[in-house]
């Protein structure tokens, strides 16, 4: 029988289905919360100080005070980890903006929430295959706060979900791409590798990919303009559950020779290697 996970909701270990918290949080009336997503390998945290660095840059940027610190969320990871016998797992922080007695503005204390969910083995045919996407003129509000305002994304992956697509990437009014629902985009153009700097969430797995690439090849964070895509050799995405994921095809657009490319499998072997080797 499949276990059942165990979550932590402001002070209380509860299963997914006992998980609440008041209706009058602005986290629900008014979408006012962030949120910071990781993963285990092997049950150990991947780059946990970083998230938490991004989680409370995410709350700073919204005015949003943390009233927990880093070492009392660490507790909470560790044993939420402990509670649960998952080898991989996709952990989630929540912290809301508190309730409201108006509605809008907070006066209470906010809430925070940890939750996780087992991650199957790495699955490289799926690399293999790459992913299918396709362009929106949508950008998410603050997109360098991860807060739970996510309409922009969901508006896009039912669209991608209606044309076939596995996801969207986001491309503002001036026609340059941006990122993707939940993960951040690179091209590469020979040995070149490029990636947005700006109006994008800055992901942790961004941050390893460019560390992993940087003795090996030129690194460019400038704006990627949409028409520039026909150019380039390769294109992936990063994000914590999908670690490097190769694009295949965007819109119409055929990438590269439609299959995942030399370098990015050659960053995919160095990525594992970090994993394995427990090098985080």
């Amino acid at each position: 029988m499949e276990q059942q996970p165990v979550w932590y909701v402001d002070g209380r270990w509860v299963h997914p289905q006992e998980a609440c918290i008041p209706l009058t949080d602005v986290a629900i009336l008014r979408g006012y919360s962030v949120f910071e997503s990781l993963r285990t390998y092997d049950r150990r945290p991947f780059r946990l100080a970083d998230h938490l660095d991004r989680l409370y840059h995410s709350a700073e940027l919204i005015d949003l005070a943390i009233p927990y610190t880093r070492q009392e969320i660490r507790a909470v990871l560790e044993e939420i980890i402990r509670r649960n016998a998952f080898r991989h797992a996709s952990l989630r922080i929540l912290v809301t903006g508190g309730s409201s007695e108006d509605g809008v503005l907070p006066s209470g204390k906010p809430l925070l929430a940890v939750m996780i969910t087992p991650l199957p083995e790495r699955d490289l045919e799926a690399f293999k295959r790459g992913l299918r996407l396709i362009t929106c003129r949508l950008q998410r509000e603050a997109p360098e706060a991860k807060t739970t305002n996510y309409i922009a994304a969901v508006r896009a992956l039912k669209e991608a979900a209606r044309r076939g697509a596995a996801d969207a990437l986001f491309v503002n009014e001036q026609g340059y791409v941006l990122e993707g629902t939940r993960s951040n985009f690179f091209v590469f153009r020979g040995d070149t590798l490029i990636t947005p700097r700006e109006g994008i969430l800055p992901g942790v797995t961004r941050t390893v990919v460019l560390e992993l690439a940087r003795d090996r090849f030129a690194i460019e964070e400038r704006p990627i303009a949409l028409s520039e895509l026909s150019s380039v050799d390769e294109a992936f995405l990063t994000a914590s559950s999908k670690e490097i994921m190769p694009v295949v095809q965007i819109d119409d657009l055929v990438v590269g020779t439609g299959q995942a490319g030399p370098r990015t499998w050659e960053l995919e072997q160095r990525f594992i290697a970090l994993v394995e080797q427990g090098r985080f």
